[in-house]
């Protein structure tokens, strides 16, 4: 059996393929009878599916992060497309390609480590350089770091979203630190980029990234900064008298990237490179957010995106290109 993904699907088709189960509710149609409402991924994006026919024996055959086989109709309501589903069963895990189901980026992981490798290798202050080379230097630790996401939805939400978004925030960092050099505003380099490498390393835990971008228990209960700062902790612990000092300077970064409180920060940035951090990680994460809004939702009938519930508005896109990736 062939793989449809949903990018491609069209209204009447029929289909035969496997997905990812995104959500699954039993409701109730007006008259009171019972259907299934299935949310249906895969690395393309996401559809709706229902199964109007025996919803509760359905229901009870697969969980929330299964892989399913659903055979069907795609059809339009609303707008949007959605699969009525004639069948679906659970399809188990070692039968699937897990690469179908969850976006991937587009830039070369082995270039992006190698960047990033790079970029702490420019480090000067040994201190900031042995503590980053404690953490990124474990091997199956940049394993997961490479492949994990930088948000559920948001933005940087596929494979590999981390990592690209880490290295995007260190090189604005490092274009800032050389802008306000010039303005006579002197910044901490190795400060800043050890933070903005830093910020969100939490999220190695707080997001699993198999087989779907959920939020673990642990990422649930105490959160990436937490979590991150907890991982600084442990590292600095291993390298001899390692100044308290900056070990302070670069939990206080990490703790306050949010910005506000309203945003999860504990603190609020205290510092120059503190509130660098918290510009441009936002900068970073809004522009990529909306254009991946744009695109997702590019059309042909409209140059605008539909409203964002998180931004709480639309967006004019008819003049956005597509992303170039080639710059690693």
């Amino acid at each position: 059996m062939n793989k449809v993904f949903i990018e491609n699907l069209q209204e009447n088709q029929n289909i035969d393929s496997l997905f990812l189960v995104q959500d699954k509710r039993v409701l109730e149609t007006r008259n009171g009878k019972p259907y299934l409402r299935i949310r249906l991924q895969d690395k393309t994006g996401e559809i709706e599916g229902r199964v109007w026919e025996q919803a509760n024996e359905h229901a009870r055959h697969f969980k929330i992060n299964d892989y399913v086989r659903v055979k069907g109709i795609v059809t339009q309501f609303q707008g949007e497309l959605q699969v009525n589903i004639s069948s679906i069963h659970k399809v188990p895990v070692e039968k699937v390609d897990p690469e179908d189901f969850l976006p991937v980026g587009k830039k070369d992981p082995d270039e992006m480590i190698r960047s990033l490798e790079k970029l702490i290798d420019s480090l000067k202050d040994a201190d900031y350089k042995a503590l980053l080379s404690a953490i990124f230097g474990d091997e199956s630790f940049m394993k997961l770091f490479a492949r994990s996401p930088a948000a559920k939805s948001m933005h940087h939400a596929w494979i590999g979203g981390l990592l690209e978004h880490t290295l995007s925030v260190a090189r604005l960092a490092e274009r800032i630190v050389k802008h306000y050099d010039r303005e006579g505003l002197p910044l901490n380099r190795d400060l800043l980029i050890t933070g903005a490498v830093l910020h969100d390393v939490g999220k190695t835990r707080e997001l699993a990234s198999m087989p779907s971008f959920e939020y673990t228990t642990e990422g649930k209960l105490i959160g990436h900064l937490i979590i991150g700062v907890e991982m600084i902790d442990k590292a600095a612990a291993g390298i001899p008298g390692f100044p308290e000092k900056k070990l302070q300077q670069i939990k206080h970064l990490v703790l306050s990237h949010h910005g506000d409180y309203a945003f999860g920060s504990p603190k609020l940035p205290m510092t120059l490179e503190a509130i660098a951090l918290h510009f441009i990680d936002n900068l970073d994460a809004k522009l990529m957010g909306v254009y991946s809004h744009i695109r997702k939702h590019a059309s042909e009938d409209s140059d605008w995106s539909p409203y964002h519930r998180i931004y709480g508005q639309m967006f004019y896109g008819a003049e956005i290109p597509e992303l170039d990736n080639e710059e690693i």
